[in-house]
């Protein structure tokens, strides 16, 4: 069985190659530019190997002619017209067949090299000789075309698929029109430009440098904005005389479902060959693939502005929403705080007013941060901020922090543990001052008083690792990476004080020294927010060593 399936393919194989058809080779992204349909060129010498053909099938038959009766001999004939008009084609097969009628009478019918006929029956047997082999020729030539034509169409799928399936995966206007160029360049053999519309309809050339000074010379952006405008074929487009002839630079209007998305516009190296409705069909095939995927990224584009004015929305939303509730908490408290100290009529002991001072100064603390998390928030968006770093023990800042929230973590214990073996650390000491006033005011405000928390660093192979840990009610489920976003809250906006942009800043600045930021829930209780700075080159100076003990 796999013998015959061994014969079956090489017959296969070699009737394809003999009637000039590779089935096995298709090259989708080439040669399609030359179709060849209709009546096939013959060239001159084709003629002389017809007739050499002949020649050698006479040769044999008259070595056969004293064993095989003339009908036999008639059949090696009609072989040979059959092979050239599978090789040669139909014309030289129909020659073919008028000098097998002449030599099979010449040299095979008594009398022998003469043309004279003694049995008239032989007369009807040339009829039917000839008109059998000009069937076959005939025949046989219309399945080399059609085979030929399988062929080409079958390459012309397969270029289709490659084309489609690259353009599939084109998520930019430049993507797109970089597979389109590549793929019609080797389809058609010709040069290709583009033109795309702008947001005020008026199209331009894109990637005219990539173009041909030739090429780009032929071109007129007034045949093309032609195109483009048209709402019918574009076959229809008017030709003004100062143009170039539209045989030598073609306009195909990008067509897609909604509305036109450009123009396509090819110069072939052979002129002639959109000439062929095939040829037509397949760019007009191409171009409508190429405005499809052109509208795609379009409405990709669209829905990704749409999804952005979305999320801006949201964020704006959410900011006035806590702008509303953290500035009117602490100015309403403000304000009637600092009218009871106003008013005269109202006695107050020495106590009474230092108590109303410190609240009012607490919140206006409170507004101080909520505006410089806005103010540092924006500075990081824009890139603006730039890093002062200074070689500096972690601990400096870890204090400063804590004794700029002294009032604030009052009723809490905080316990600051760092490894002995801490190295000094290049880093903004403003900006990492703020990320441990960020995380410790979230334990301030996320954690009951008389709450214990814990201040860790360590070094671990290249870098430091700082942890903050309380032990208070945790993350909410599933909220350890969204916590770090913009806005958001660990729990409703109305609950607590803030508007959810500390350790979104937190992350930010950690970033800017190179550094990871994450959070997590303690086994028992409690939130645990970890973030790294790296150890970098040392100082030439002797490394300072912090004294303390790590847990």
């Amino acid at each position: 069985m796999k013998a015959g399936k061994k014969i079956q393919v090489w017959w296969e194989r070699w009737f394809s190659t003999f009637i000039g058809v590779d089935n096995e080779t298709i090259e989708p992204a080439r040669h399609l530019s030359h179709p060849e349909f209709g009546d096939e060129k013959v060239r001159p010498h084709d003629y002389w190997y017809a007739a050499f053909i002949c020649a050698a099938v006479t040769v044999f038959t008259v070595a056969l002619r004293d064993w095989l009766a003339p009908a036999n001999l008639l059949l090696a004939y009609l072989i040979a017209v059959a092979g050239v008009a599978v090789k040669l084609g139909q014309r030289p097969a129909i020659l073919a067949s008028f000098l097998s009628v002449l030599a099979f009478d010449f040299f095979l019918v008594p009398p022998y090299h003469s043309l004279r006929v003694e049995d008239t029956q032989y007369l009807l047997t040339f009829a039917i000789m000839l008109v059998v082999s000009l069937i076959i020729s005939t025949m046989t030539s219309n399945l080399r075309r059609l085979a030929r034509v399988a062929h080409y169409r079958a390459r012309r799928a397969s270029a289709l698929f490659a084309l489609s399936r690259e353009l599939s995966a084109a998520l930019t206007y430049e993507e797109v029109i970089d597979v389109a160029q590549r793929h019609l360049k080797g389809m058609f053999q010709a040069e290709v430009a583009f033109f795309l519309p702008d947001k005020q309809g008026a199209i331009n050339i894109v990637h005219a440098e990539s173009l041909s000074p030739s090429f780009l010379s032929l071109i007129v952006p007034g045949a093309a904005q032609g195109a483009y405008d048209q709402t019918s074929s574009p076959e229809m487009l008017e030709i003004k005389e100062e143009w170039p002839p539209a045989e030598v630079v073609n306009y195909v209007t990008l067509r897609a479902p909604m509305r036109n998305r450009g123009v396509l516009c090819i110069m072939p190296e052979n002129l002639e060959q959109f000439s062929h409705q095939e040829q037509q069909r397949l760019l007009q095939t191409c171009a409508s693939q190429i405005a499809l995927a052109i509208e795609r990224v379009h409405y990709v584009e669209v829905a990704q502005e749409t999804e952005i004015a979305m999320k801006s929305e949201q964020l704006r939303n959410s900011l006035l929403n806590a702008l509303s509730h953290d500035v009117r908490t602490p100015m309403t408290a403000i304000i009637g705080l600092s009218s009871t100290l106003s008013n005269r009529h109202v006695f107050l002991t020495e106590e009474n007013r230092q108590e109303l001072v410190e609240a009012i100064q607490e919140e206006a603390q409170r507004m101080s941060g909520l505006v410089t998390n806005l103010l540092d928030m924006a500075r990081l968006q824009s890139g603006t901020i730039k890093l002062n770093r200074h070689w500096q023990l972690l601990e400096d800042v870890i204090g400063s922090s804590l004794e700029l929230l002294r009032r604030t973590l009052s009723t809490r214990t905080v316990d600051v543990l760092l490894a002995d073996d801490l190295p000094l650390l290049e880093f903004d000491a403003v900006l990492i001052e703020r990320v441990f006033c960020n995380l410790l005011a979230n334990v301030a405000k996320y954690t009951p008083a008389n709450s214990h928390c814990q201040i860790k660093a360590q070094c671990i192979d290249d870098e430091v690792q700082i942890a903050v840990v309380d032990n208070g009610p945790g993350l909410p489920a599933g909220m350890e990476k969204a916590i770090f976003e913009k806005f958001a809250r660990g729990e409703s906006e109305s609950s607590r004080s803030g508007i959810g942009l500390g350790l979104s800043i937190c992350q930010t600045i950690v970033a800017a020294h190179g550094g990871r930021m994450w959070a997590e829930n303690v086994q028992g209780g409690g939130a645990r927010f970890v973030f790294t700075l790296p150890v970098g080159r040392q100082p030439n100076d002797e490394k300072l060593h912090i004294k303390g003990t790590f847990a």
